[in-house]
């Protein structure tokens, strides 16, 4: 059987400070220390992963064009991460998604245009179907893997994400149209899938290199029912599989319901098609591996962690007691050694003797905290547990929604209509919320406003429910505690206090929004306009300001709170609520409101 507890099994994790998108590899110096590294191997983790586009270190004679300079100083780098890793009993992962599409005005594509396949996304994707396309993967790997000895493994997404072949973000089973490209549209999905994931496994076994080969399942569900047989049980042998721990799973809320169609702390798992795929993996002896995040997921990830560590345990021993080989741990944000991390490390250390969650809570307690008042600390971590379960998961809010930004988000009697920006990225904040509360073809189920503000306020309450313990077991007996574990209940209490604001003020820009609509039903009024001075628009407003102000020096005296790592960026830091609070102010002062 297999075990992701067991020594040398794969739990990967990813340096703080990579860029995703980026050029992460000529980062590594300063990303990749010896002391980041050495940090995450005393954490229980045996490998870190980084993006590394296959084109900026290959070289091809096929497509030249699409060679980057500075390829032998990323692979210098790479050799460089490799051994620096291995030193600290870590394996290095490479993360592809390939080949990449080529943007639709390339000079590229006047030379080779029998290479052109579907379009999306204003790019071209390389036809599969075309031999020189197949022939050009195997020389792009191969040129890679002949310079660069002693990767641990590399994890395929092989679907989504980008535009890597005629099938990609076709959703056909949701309605979606097959490929425009005449020479894929006829072929099945799987065919393609596999094509790809064999140009991996046919290089490591020419070039009998040890390196592993996760195939992922991310968006095979584009195509294909549970549990995709199609691709699962095909796989090129030795190719390992990588399953979502918790997409695909249900659960219900206001008598509905829906689906997870993303990572979720709100959900332990694992999911329906995470075990429906395991178990018809079993029969090939395939290894299966989990895809989750330890720290935090879009439902909230402009904070380090999320401490929901009722949550976490579920997770850890479902994984164990499913016979998970391994898990790739965090994506690009919530890539930091917190509370969540401590909790693996923990249940790592006696999986058996922490499957019961009084023990396990207790051991965390005292050796991250040096709190023995396990009593007090486990309703905490039982109260926000069960907060989160109540987190109205909807892909259109998870990307769409204010939850990232909502304390930094001014509330005023001017409204523009302008869409919000994605939750994931940087941008102009916006103020209308109306486009992630709405329904897709992929995703019928969408909560309605009325909903959304249930869900959160209810997580609100109960969250703050948890603070109230947090905070006195946290400061009970600190004088006993060593100087790390002071810091850590500093940071952890911080953390806390301040997700309970957040998620406060998530509820309130939800609320205020509901009452604007009817204040323009009720005066007629479109955006742009003014609104009236409403009594629960002020309500609203007066109750977010002290929000706000509680959140100030939360966030003076923590650095950490409103960073978001894939966008690089503050959604809120201090600056930006002492702006929203004056915005507020002024916009109720100019309407009269003393």
């Amino acid at each position: 059987g297999y075990d992701w507890t067991s020594e040398g099994s794969p739990r990967l994790w990813r340096c703080d400070g990579l860029k995703l998108y980026g050029d992460e590899i000529l980062s590594q110096e300063t990303t990749c220390s010896d002391e980041a590294l050495q940090a995450i191997a005393d954490e229980g983790f045996t490998g870190i992963w980084l993006d590394v586009p296959l084109n900026s270190i290959m070289r091809s004679t096929i497509f030249p064009e699409l060679n980057q300079p500075e390829r032998n100083r990323r692979l210098a780098a790479l050799r460089m991460v490799i051994q620096r890793a291995a030193t600290h009993g870590l394996g290095l992962w490479l993360y592809f998604n390939e080949p990449l599409g080529v943007a639709a005005d390339h000079p590229f594509w006047k030379t080779h245009a029998n290479a052109r396949g579907d379009r999306c996304w204003n790019k071209f994707a390389l036809c599969p179907s075309a031999p020189e396309v197949q022939a050009f993967l195997l020389e792009a790997v191969e040129s890679v893997f002949r310079e660069v000895q002693d990767v641990a493994g590399v994890i395929l997404i092989t679907a989504g994400e980008d535009v890597t072949h005629c099938w990609s973000k076709r959703p056909v089973a949701f309605g979606g149209t097959p490929p425009d490209c005449p020479r894929c549209r006829e072929r099945e999905p799987a065919d393609i899938v596999l094509q790809q994931i064999r140009a991996w496994a046919d290089v490591r076994n020419r070039q009998k290199s040890p390196f592993r080969i996760l195939a992922w399942n991310w968006e095979w569900i584009y195509w294909y029912r549970d549990p995709q047989r199609e691709i699962a049980l095909s796989l090129p042998e030795g190719v390992e599989l990588l399953l979502d721990m918790e997409i695909g799973g249900w659960k219900s809320l206001f008598g509905k319901r829906f689906e997870i169609r993303e990572y979720s702390l709100g959900y332990i798992g694992p999911s329906e098609r995470f075990v429906a795929t395991r178990n018809a993996a079993r029969e090939r002896r395939i290894p299966v591996h989990a895809k989750i995040e330890i720290n935090c997921t879009h439902e909230l990830c402009s904070v380090p962690n999320v401490p929901v560590i009722g949550v976490l345990h579920g997770k850890f021993a479902a994984l164990h007691e499913r016979g998970a080989a391994g898990f790739l741990g965090c994506w690009s944000q919530g890539v930091g050694l917190t509370l969540n991390t401590a909790a693996m490390r923990t249940f790592l250390r006696d999986p058996v003797r922490f499957a019961d969650r009084t023990t396990y809570y207790a051991a965390l307690g005292e050796e991250y905290f040096g709190c023995r008042h396990d009593e007090a600390l486990g309703r905490a971590w039982d109260a926000f547990s069960a907060a989160f379960l109540h987190y109205p998961s909807s892909v259109s809010l998870l990307y769409g929604g204010p939850h990232n930004d909502a304390p930094a988000r001014p509330l005023l009697l001017e409204f523009r209509g302008a869409p919000l920006c994605a939750s994931f990225r940087a941008g102009d904040m916006g103020d209308d919320p109306s486009a992630c509360i709405v329904a897709s073809g992929i995703e019928p189920n969408a909560f309605s406003l009325d909903e959304i503000i249930e869900s959160y306020e209810t997580m609100a309450a109960a969250w703050q429910a948890g603070v109230t313990d947090y905070a006195w077991a946290l400061g009970q007996d600190s004088a006993k505690a060593t100087a790390l574990q002071q810091l850590h209940r500093h940071q952890e209490l911080s953390c806390a206090r301040m997700i309970g604001l957040q998620l406060e003020s998530i509820a309130i820009v939800f609320r205020f929004h509901r009452e604007r609509l009817r204040v323009m039903a009720e005066f007629g009024l479109v955006a742009p306009c003014a609104l009236p001075p409403d009594g629960a628009l002020v309500y609203s407003m007066r109750r977010e300001i002290r929000n706000a102000e509680a959140a100030l020096p939360l966030v003076e005296a923590d650095a950490r709170l409103g960073f978001h790592r894939e966008s690089q960026t503050y959604k809120y830091n201090a600056e930006l609520i002492r702006q929203k609070i004056a915005a507020m102010e002024r916009s109720l002062s100019q309407a009269g409101v003393a």
